[in-house]
């Protein structure tokens, strides 16, 4: 037996769906639906933006910024200061894969270095584009094994850390520094493009633009830097 479904049971049936429709989709006070960001795992490549838990345990992780495509990225969140033991939220963008990739120790989280590596992923900064975003360059550290050219960026008033030599410098010499050193760049940061040369029998320290480097013996190879840009 067949009903006839009459246009008055119709009106009838939605106004009793009604309410629960409305009730399965929230609304946030400003009208709009609250969204959830997804807990982050293993980079999945993109943009993405992604939620970590607080108390989050360290897990391996490879470079300084950017980080190679399979490091953790809450872990490479919290290294490069995005996020605190209390987590939250990070937005990341894929980046071309490196030559190279250094260590570091930072914000309680040390990284591991590695070689090549097809993939990698930076972080936005909570406050913007950071020097990383704005020119697509990774964070200066030391020069990447096996690389004879390398260009980076150095942040705003970065940290002095260790360099031998007066120009060229020795090729574990802290990038950043080597230039502040040099008076390549200023306080301000920026983009440096640094070239590997032949190792020196001995390399001598010296105080320049605020800087004092050290006094070296023999070393395989040096780094300096690449004026014509």
């Amino acid at each position: 037996m067949r009903y006839l479904i009459t246009p008055a049971l119709l009106i009838f049936g939605t106004v009793l769906a009604a309410p629960a429709i409305a009730q399965s989709g929230k609304k946030s006070p400003s009208g709009a639906a609250p969204v959830e960001a997804p807990e982050c795992g293993r980079f999945p490549g993109g943009d993405v933006v992604c939620s970590c838990p607080a108390g989050g345990v360290d897990r391996s992780v490879w470079g300084v910024g950017p980080y190679t495509g399979d490091s953790d990225v809450c872990t490479a969140a919290r290294h490069a200061g995005v996020i605190g033991a209390d987590g939250g939220v990070v937005s990341l963008s894929e980046r071309p894969g490196q030559s190279g990739y250094e260590g570091s120790t930072a914000n309680g989280v040390t990284t591991s270095s590695w070689g090549s590596y097809g993939q990698s992923f930076a972080f936005a900064s909570a406050g913007g584009a950071s020097t990383l975003e704005a020119t697509g360059l990774p964070r200066c550290t030391k020069m990447p094994a096996g690389a004879d050219r390398y260009s980076c960026a150095c942040p705003a008033d970065a940290p002095l850390g260790s360099v031998w030599g007066n120009g060229p410098y020795t090729a574990d010499s802290d990038i950043c520094t080597a230039a502040l050193h040099l008076a390549y760049i200023d306080a301000e940061g920026g983009d440096v493009h640094v070239l590997r040369v032949q190792g020196l029998s001995s390399y001598f320290g010296a105080e320049s633009n605020g800087v004092t480097s050290s006094g070296w013996g023999a070393f395989v190879s040096s780094t300096t830097f690449h004026w014509n840009r």
